[in-house]
């Protein structure tokens, strides 16, 4: 092994060194003097090989540089990237703070039509989330790179809490979007299209089971993750909510579990099943959507509608439990009017449940025969179908029933031209117009043709109180309930107006009542609420039959809180049939009524004029204003069989406070107005901050 000191340095090449021929030179010259000096330079070149790394060295750090240079880059792109979706994802959820109080308390209240339209949203801000997720990859190891070593839980939580929403948003989306099957039937027999539509749901419920059976397994993975997912003891912000969320969806998604089922037995999948269905003329309303003209009896079996048998007369069965010797003694808004109570005058509570409840018991009393339930629709219901099918020609009466003379046509057959034909006095059933009316009726509304267009009509019938059904079963009467069928008062605990009318005397006038609102609203310091109402209706049809004055029986329902402190009968005669005996101190009554408090009275107005009544109360500590915001509510609700009514609020809010989601008010005065056409349940809420604290 040579010595450190032997070592020399290697011998500088000159050009002619260089690899190649010079000129003149031959290759075998070369050779041999490569040859000769290969010996010599045996030595150097091991110096050489020892020399080189130096060299590489160089090179390899270079190369390192360069690596790490573009590493960073890349994974400076990369990070922030994960940061933009760290922050897209947390501002999401942020973002929907009250959207998942809103969304969690439908689903607490069952309310299926508000689930349905919160979803949709939900689900395109959740849909767009993951795929911000699965654009960085499923790890979340990159965004834990985001903080610091303390707060890496913060991150998990994040996208943990994120998938919950996502896959619970998408579980009820899921349910929402299930299509019933069906197929046209070839049969002109109108129980045939029915029940072939009945058959499509049968086939159809193994395919909700399935997913309400899904449903359950990711609402119970959800809400074991949200509860293991946030970073301290106490869940806080938008990991709180999203807890609360999965809870009430965990008991949601258990509740539906046996509707497929109970949705089976409404059709008498497991024995009969049988309904009264109640045709409700809101030409003459009453507080249950209008007078009972004629109803028909279904009955369900094994799946299927086996019979409907159509009640031509209402009158033929009041009159014969009278005829038997019994007396059920009226409410007081018919005293003037009958000293019997019937079946005709059954829906007076402004609860439909109860008004149903009513009905179904008279209809007991007076046939001996039991029902499971009432469906009840209106003209507007009925017209609205009508415009969907086309005229339904009926030659026997030599007319064309249609959207626009099903009314006056109709009304007219009932009320005289039935009974101009001998043969109609003597049987004594002017409804017989409708019973004939229906079969062909069902057989056009049931085509596949109007399938979609019928959907969509029974939902905005739903929605809008022209279509109101009642369940014995109570389980399905709370899925009507949830989806707006139900009728019922809701409880509330702002502030809240609900104005039940009843048209007794016989004219056909409400659908010619234009009816307003105004409501005006005074915050006080203390949080005192100083409210007054003026209810204004004008008439704006004539005295020829069947139109004429309306006599109105009307209930006003107020917070449970109100103290009524005046009412003033502005214009309109506020007697009971005119009777000029009647007190000033008699024309209202204060009660308490569903929770709530009831101002009723009597508003009649005759044709082509306006009455209104106005009526002040307040509510004593109605607000909390000790914080830094306060919130103002107030539900609205709309009478069945009432098209629609103009609802007008004026609000004055307090010094120091300002509107938070509100835009256009009165800074100066400090006013707030509302104007909104009511054709169906409404809330509003209204957001107060300090001025000093508005953001």
């Amino acid at each position: 092994m040579p010595r450190i000191e032997d070592i020399k340095p290697p011998k500088r090449k000159t050009p002619s060194d260089s690899e190649g021929f010079r000129i003149g030179e031959r290759k075998e010259d070369k050779d041999d003097k490569k040859g000769k000096e290969g010996k010599d330079d045996v030595k150097g070149e091991v110096d050489l090989l020892k020399i080189k790394p130096k060299k590489s060295f160089f090179q390899f750090l270079w190369r390192f540089i360069v690596f790490i240079v573009i590493l960073a880059v890349f994974s400076g792109f990369f990070l922030f990237s994960a940061y933009k979706t760290k922050t897209k994802l947390y501002d999401s959820l942020n973002s929907a703070d009250n959207d998942y109080i809103q969304l969690s308390d439908s689903i607490s209240e069952k309310n299926i039509p508000k689930i349905s339209t919160q979803i949709k949203s939900f689900f395109e801000k959740t849909d767009s989330g993951e795929l911000l997720l699965q654009s960085i990859g499923q790890d979340v190891f990159v965004l834990n790179l985001l903080y610091l070593k303390n707060d890496k839980p913060k991150t998990t939580s994040l996208i943990d809490n994120f998938r919950v929403a996502h896959i619970l948003v998408y579980s009820y989306k899921n349910i929402a979007d299930l299509k019933f099957a069906s197929s046209e039937s070839s049969s002109d027999e109108y129980l045939s299209k029915i029940n072939n539509y009945l058959t499509g749901f049968i086939f159809s419920k193994r395919d909700l089971e399935k997913r309400i059976y899904y449903a359950n397994f990711y609402a119970k993975e959800a809400k074991n993750v949200a509860e293991k997912s946030h970073t301290n003891n106490e869940a806080t912000g938008f990991e709180g909510k999203i807890i609360n969320f999965a809870n009430v969806s965990f008991d949601f998604f258990r509740y539906l579990t046996n509707i497929p089922d109970e949705l089976a037995n409404i059709i008498g999948k497991n024995g009969k099943k049988s309904y009264l269905v109640l045709f409700l003329n809101n030409a003459e309303i009453r507080p249950g959507g209008g007078f009972i003209g004629s109803f028909a009896r279904i009955d369900f079996e094994n799946g299927k509608l086996v019979k409907i048998d159509f009640e031509k007369n209402i009158y033929t069965l009041d009159q014969a439990y009278i005829a038997a010797g019994n007396h059920i003694f009226p409410p007081d808004e018919l005293k003037s009017l009958t000293s019997d109570w019937l079946m005709r005058d059954s829906n007076l509570s402004a609860d439909f449940s109860e008004s149903a409840k009513k009905t179904a018991w008279f209809y007991q009393q007076e046939s001996g025969n039991k029902v499971d339930g009432i469906f009840a629709l209106d003209t507007t219901f009925f017209r609205h179908l009508l415009s969907i099918t086309g005229p339904i020609p009926m030659p026997e009466y030599n007319l064309n029933v249609g959207a626009n003379n099903f009314l006056p046509e109709v009304q007219y057959q009932v009320e005289i031209g039935y009974f101009q034909n001998d043969q109609g006095k003597v049987e004594n059933q002017p409804k017989k117009i409708l019973a004939d009316l229906l079969p062909k009726f069902l057989l056009e509304v049931f085509k596949e043709k109007n399938s979609s267009a019928l959907s969509a009509a029974i939902s905005q019938a739903v929605e809008e109180k022209h279509l109101l059904l009642y369940f014995e079963n109570q389980k399905i009467e709370d899925l009507a309930v949830g989806i707006g069928a139900g009728g019922e008062i809701q409880r509330s605990s702002g502030d809240y107006f609900y104005q039940s009318d009843a048209n007794i005397g016989g004219y056909k006038s409400s659908l010619n009542i234009a009816e307003s609102v105004v409501q005006s609203v005074e915050i006080g310091s203390s949080g005192d609420l100083s409210e007054k109402l003026s209810i204004i209706r004008k008439h704006n049809g004539t005295n020829n039959w069947p139109d004429g004055i309306n006599n109105n029986f009307l209930k006003i329902y107020l917070p449970q809180t109100a103290k009524i402190d005046n009412i003033e009968f502005v214009a309109g005669d506020n007697n009971p049939r005119s009777d000029p005996k009647l007190l000033t101190s008699d024309k209202y009554q204060i009660s308490s009524e569903f929770g709530k408090t009831l101002l009723s009275f009597w508003q009649n107005t005759k044709p082509k004029e306006t009455s209104e009544t106005k009526i002040e109360y307040v509510r004593e500590g109605a607000l909390r204003l000790s914080d830094d915001q306060f919130d103002y509510d107030i539900t609205i609700q709309k009478q069945p069989g009432i098209e629609k009514f103009e609802y007008n609020l004026f609000l004055t809010y307090p010094f120091g406070w300002q509107p938070k989601n509100v835009e256009g008010y009165d800074e100066i005065n400090r006013k707030i107005y509302l104007k909104k056409t009511i054709t169906s349940d409404e809330k509003i809420h209204l957001e107060f901050v300090r001025s000093q604290s508005k953001k």
